[in-house]
């Protein structure tokens, strides 16, 4: 015999609390983790800790090679020929002084 569309109800109430529960707590701990991780950060570059930022993921050779592309030529022909990702190349086109000194940055 099957519950009744009452007992089902009852029967998920608690689920429903308890993954909702979860779900605050998985967040709770996401924020305070980020919080955590942006003190740290702020107390490296206040104390010249060396924080460097996330490492490029392109060298210097492709840079070079990105910013020596002719202009017009497209962003998936410079990322095929380079390596690179689309989104590197479109990255390193916004800002190639950022682009460069995030490598000087890292004595690459």
């Amino acid at each position: 015999m099957e519950p009744s569309g009452a007992a089902n109800a009852v029967n998920a109430a608690p689920n429903a609390v308890r993954i909702a529960f979860m779900a605050a707590t998985a967040e709770a701990q996401a924020e305070a983790t980020k919080q955590a991780q942006r003190a740290g950060i702020e107390h490296a570059r206040a104390n010249g800790d060396g924080y460097r930022g996330r490492k490029p993921s392109y060298t210097p050779e492709q840079l070079c090679a990105v910013q020596e592309m002719p202009d017009g030529t497209g962003v998936s022909r410079i990322a095929k020929a380079t390596g690179l990702s689309r989104q590197t190349v479109y990255r390193i086109q916004a800002d190639p002084a950022g682009a460069e000194k995030a490598l000087a940055t890292w004595d690459m």
